[in-house]
This record gives C-alpha cells, sequence and structure tokens, in this order.
C-alpha cells in the first residue's frame, strides 16, 4: 500500500455533496464488469502456451473495465456494446508480460503523482484523501492497493509506449506535405450519371433474384426488434401570462409547478407495476390507456411514436418485461415495458421477394449507368480532341448532358449533390493543369466524370505557423500506428486461447477487498 499517499497532508473533512454526485454517477454502473460463475476449469484460456488462472484474467479484466468507466463515466453503459473489454483484458495481459521481460519498474512517487492528479479525487483543486477512498470502495468498488498497482501498470505501458516509439520521426518535407494537403483547395465541375433513371429499363428474372438472395443473404438481415407496451401522461399546457397590470388572487403565492401531479401519478403507477408488471391490470385503476408501439429496431426506429434518440437508447437497454423508473419527455412521463424482444435474423426469400428485386434492379441499373459514364467520358474526350478550346461546359450540354458545378472546397467538406465523396474529392485533388479531366468516378448517387476548374493552393507561408501542431498531430499518429503494429506482432506471438463465455459476465457482485 502506497503510505506516502495516506499521508499528503490533506483535510479530512470533505463537501459530502460531492461524493454523493460522483458515486452516483458512476455507482450505476460500478459493478458491471467482474466474470463470475463456476466453470469446469480454474482457467481463463491460455497465453503464449501458458495457461492463465481465472482470477489473473479477472484482474485485468477489472482494470480495463475502470480505465473505460474513468473515460466514459455514465456514458459507459451507453457506448458498451462498441467496447470489447475481453480483448482489452487480453491485451493487457500481453503488454505485462512484455513489460516483465524489459524490465520496467515504476516507483510508487510517480503512482502517487499521478493518482492526485486525477480530477474526481480532488476539492477545491487539490488530492482528498477521504474522497478518494470513498470513490474507490463504493463507486469504483476496488481495494485502494489495487487500483495503485492498476495506475503502476497503466504507467509501464507508458514507459512501454515511449521505448517502442522513441526513433519515430517526421520529416520537414511530410509536414509540409500533410499542410499542403489540409489546405489546399479546388474547384470541378462534373455530369452525373445516376442509376434510378434506368430503372424503368431493366428487369429482374425470379431465378435471378433467388440466386442474388442465396449470394447475399446477409444484407437483408434484420436487426434486433422489440416491441415495447406503454403508458404515456401528458403534462398540462401551460396556463397563459397574465395581461400586463392585470392581478389574480394566486399572484400572491407562488403557482404549483403544473408538472409535479403528472410525476407524482406517474410514480404511484410505477410502484404498482413493481409489485405486478401487467400494464392492462393496473392501468385501469389510474384511467390510463396501455399502448403498444409494435416491432422496431434502433435502426429504423418508429418515429411517430415521438421518442428522442436518448430514450430510445435507455428504452433497448431494457431487459424484457422489466418495467422502468418512468422516464420525462418533453411532452409528460413514460412507463415502458419491452413486451417482446426479437433477435436479428435472416429472413426467408418470400419474406423479403420485394426488396431482393429492388436489390437486382438496382444493380443492373447502377451497371447501365457505369457503362453510360464511361460511353460519355469517351465521347468527351473525342469532342477535346478536335479542338484546343476544350470546353468541358459547352461540350457536356452539346452531349445533351446536365452540369453540377460545386464550390471551391477542401478535402472532407460537404458537397451539394454527392455529399462527403471521398472518391470523388480525391479525384478532384488529383487533376492537373495539363489533365483536366478524370476517369469515371463511382459515389453514392452514380458515376461522375470532373473537369477542373481552379485550384488554389495552400499558402505555404502560414505552415510555419501551424508546423509545431501539424509535427506534433502528424508524430502522433505515426507513434499509434507503430505501437498498434508492435502489439498486433505480440498477440499473433501470444496465440490466445479464450474459454471465458460471454455468459459469464455478471452485471452483480465484485471484490472489494
Amino acid at each position: 500500500m502506497l503510505k506516502l499517499l495516506r499521508k499528503k497532508g490533506v483535510s479530512k473533512k470533505i463537501l459530502w455533496f460531492i461524493a454523493i454526485i460522483i458515486v452516483l454517477s458512476f455507482g450505476v454502473f460500478g459493478s458491471a464488469y467482474l466474470l463470475v460463475g463456476k466453470q469446469q476449469a480454474d482457467d481463463a484460456g491460455t497465453l503464449y502456451g501458458r495457461k492463465v488462472p481465472l482470477k489473473e484474467f479477472q484482474k485485468a479484466y477489472q482494470a480495463v473495465y475502470i480505465e473505460a468507466f474513468i473515460k466514459f463515466g455514465d456514458k459507459l453503459n451507453e457506448l458498451s456494446r462498441f467496447l470489447n473489454l475481453e480483448a482489452e483484458a487480453w491485451d493487457r495481459l500481453i503488454l505485462l508480460r512484455e513489460a516483465q521481460k524489459r524490465n520496467i519498474k515504476i516507483n510508487d512517487e510517480e503512482v502517487v503523482q499521478t493518482i492526485s492528479e486525477y480530477p474526481f479525487f480532488q476539492r477545491d483543486g487539490h488530492f482528498d484523501d477521504l474522497l478518494y477512498k470513498d470513490v474507490l470502495h463504493y463507486a469504483l468498488r476496488i481495494s485502494q492497493r489495487n487500483f495503485e498497482e492498476n495506475v503502476r501498470d497503466k504507467l509501464k505501458f507508458v514507459v512501454l509506449f515511449q521505448q517502442i516509439t522513441a526513433s519515430v520521426k517526421v520529416s520537414e518535407q511530410e509536414i509540409l506535405d500533410v499542410f499542403k494537403r489540409e489546405n489546399e483547395k479546388v474547384q470541378v465541375s462534373y455530369v452525373l450519371i445516376m442509376p434510378d433513371q434506368f430503372i424503368k429499363d431493366v428487369a429482374a428474372q425470379e431465378d435471378e433474384a433467388k440466386n442474388y438472395y442465396a449470394r447475399n443473404k446477409n444484407a437483408f438481415l434484420v436487426p434486433p426488434t422489440i416491441n415495447v407496451e406503454y403508458i404515456s401522461l401528458d403534462f398540462p399546457d401551460p396556463k397563459p401570462e397574465p395581461a400586463q397590470g392585470e392581478t389574480t388572487d394566486a399572484a400572491a403565492t407562488p403557482p404549483e409547478d403544473p408538472k409535479k401531479s403528472v410525476q407524482e401519478k406517474a410514480e404511484k403507477i410505477f410502484q404498482d407495476l413493481l409489485v405486478n408488471p401487467d400494464m392492462q391490470a393496473t392501468a385501469p385503476k389510474y384511467n390510463v390507456e396501455v399502448k403498444t408501439s409494435g416491432f422496431f429496431s434502433q435502426e429504423e426506429p418508429n418515429l411517430s411514436l415521438g421518442w428522442s434518440y436518448e430514450l430510445l437508447n435507455k428504452i433497448f437497454q431494457m431487459a424484457e418485461n422489466a418495467v422502468n423508473e418512468p422516464f420525462e419527455t418533453p411532452r409528460g412521463m413514460l412507463i415502458a415495458k419491452i413486451k417482446e424482444k426479437k433477435e436479428s435474423y435472416v429472413p426467408e426469400h418470400a419474406q423479403v421477394a420485394d426488396k431482393v428485386k429492388e436489390a437486382v434492379l438496382k444493380g443492373k441499373a447502377k451497371e447501365v449507368a457505369r457503362k453510360k459514364a464511361e460511353e460519355y467520358l469517351a465521347q468527351i474526350k473525342e469532342e477535346f480532341g478536335k479542338t484546343k478550346l476544350q470546353d468541358f461546359a459547352q461540350t457536356s450540354k452539346t452531349l445533351g448532358l446536365e452540369i453540377h458545378q460545386t464550390p471551391v472546397f477542401g478535402r472532407g467538406e460537404y458537397l451539394p449533390v454527392v455529399g462527403i465523396a471521398k472518391d470523388f474529392q480525391e479525384a478532384a485533388f488529383a487533376l492537373t493543369q495539363e489533365n483536366r479531366l478524370s476517369g469515371v468516378v463511382e459515389t453514392e448517387v452514380g458515376y461522375s466524370v470532373l473537369h477542373r476548374d481552379s485550384y488554389v493552393p495552400a499558402d505555404e507561408k502560414q505552415s510555419e505557423e501551424r508546423k509545431e501542431k501539424l509535427s506534433e498531430s502528424l508524430l502522433n499518429s505515426r507513434r499509434s500506428e507503430t505501437f498498434n503494429n508492435f502489439l498486433n506482432n505480440l498477440r499473433m506471438k501470444a496465440n490466445i486461447t479464450s474459454d471465458i463465455p460471454s455468459s459469464q459476465r455478471d452485471p452483480a457482485g465484485q471484490q472489494t477487498q
């Protein structure tokens, strides 16, 4: 234990409401990371041919969970589906082994300094020992010793990162090239051949559709869907403000919050549902209507419900048949229960026959559009060969093609019609004064042929002003790439085998000693 940290002369008095706020914000998820349950063996898997005891893996998993916990706070539950904490735990074990091989050591003072700088362990800008202990015990649910050793290990990884990336450099020319790429601008005119205009000219035979479905079944995957049973209680319309100079008897006392009665009613209904979650049985008691949403997915929500993205996110995280605390929306209070869940599945061809046919037609129309674009490009080049003027706009007009023109733009900017089209933009910047005409370029909306109208080079004088930031950004990017390559190489050598089933994750229970 780091006794030095306990003796940093901090005050034993604390504003308890600060601690409560932190515990509330973190504590909701503070026990979600332990892997529990009986297994046939006491091993989590193998690493470098060595069996990894389950307790060793649990410790690594606990550490990466807490790092995510500290980084994302109360957003962790929402973001958890985008994280792979099990893989990060294995990475941690790999890096610990490498740090040990390199004899990397971290002294207590470095650990103390790092912990004392965490903002959520501070009060009035200073480390607070009592707050530190409370957050570890009540929110993170980890012993002080284990937390401090996790921090020590993290600092070892910092040293390892520095060792691996010490030789990474960037040249002056590379910095200048990045500056030019980020600051040069171009304007182009283009013709756009869209597949939709050829849909009427193509057909899809039944055997073609069936073959297409057989080759592309996953393209028709139905995502997880839910059917929500809910009770909504609307807030009353706000009372109009009294006219200027008008007085009422109620003016002498502050008006009661019009939402309060609705909130109280929602809470009473919720308490009854905790005893009996049958909404249909509870609703008549409060003279409210129970509605159902019908099945919908996060990708294609039921917009008629008027529920926000944040609310939908929370509802999708609910367990089936569990009643959540009432949600407050701009319109009122909402009590929701997931009546039924359907996992993702690949439907039979008959269920998606129309979608399959539509996909076949679009594919054929797209191919027609590509060939047309190639024909138009050949015709434009032929016309250009007849005169030195090479007027793209006039030539295209002669061929009966509609001309579009972009504003002057830089890389990554949104463009009218084509949107953020990377291939389109790269083709535009690849054009030169000598070669102003592109080949056929595919975009989300169709096929295009580009002509460079103007080019605005980056002001190299300004590169000196941004040189330091650009150098740091490029260097950090190179270092990250170098270290990721190093880690990937270690992963291959480690030959990880995992025996941890996903069912072993338990959102309850956690060691604190």
